[in-house]
């Protein structure tokens, strides 16, 4: 029961975090339109998430830690939650290691003090944002395949 209840919390919040990952995605023809001033005025305050989303991602690695531990004599399960999980961490590797530090800088930007490559700043900060977006698939379909493998194998 309890491995049954970690695997889908695990599903659930990786789902979550891909579909932040998906939004972000949807924002990039908007956002690379923008001027500067609006730029800064849209990443700041209109979709500044900071450490709201340290709400979905704790729960999610713990969630994931707990089904692999819990289903590690099922293998190919096993190896399945433990991709998953490896994708969450790789996710918050690429926002601590590349995201955050832009999102610091643009937190300090006003249209008169941002730098002359800002524009290159957005568009690193939107290419490591697709690169979690396709982490966060592969974890998705991983997790998602977890709850399934060793189901099907029993049908059969």
């Amino acid at each position: 029961m309890a491995l049954s209840f970690f695997q889908m919390l695990a599903v659930v919040l990786m789902g979550v975090q891909l579909g932040v990952s998906y939004a972000h995605f949807m924002q990039i023809p908007g956002k690379l339109s923008l001027p500067i001033d609006c730029y800064i005025l849209v990443q700041n305050q209109v979709i500044s998430y900071k450490v709201k989303l340290a709400f979905i991602e704790i729960p999610s690695f713990v969630s994931a830690i707990l089904a692999t531990v819990l289903i590690r004599r099922q293998q190919k399960s096993f190896w399945l939650t433990l991709v998953g999980l490896v994708c969450m961490i790789l996710m918050l590797v690429v926002w601590a290691v590349f995201i955050q530090p832009i999102n610091q800088q643009i937190d300090n930007w006003t249209p008169l003090t941002a730098p002359s490559n800002w524009s290159t700043l957005r568009y690193q900060w939107h290419f490591y944002h697709l690169l979690r977006l396709a982490i966060a698939s592969l974890g998705m379909v991983a997790l998602t395949s977890s709850l399934l493998v060793d189901k099907a194998k029993s049908r059969l």
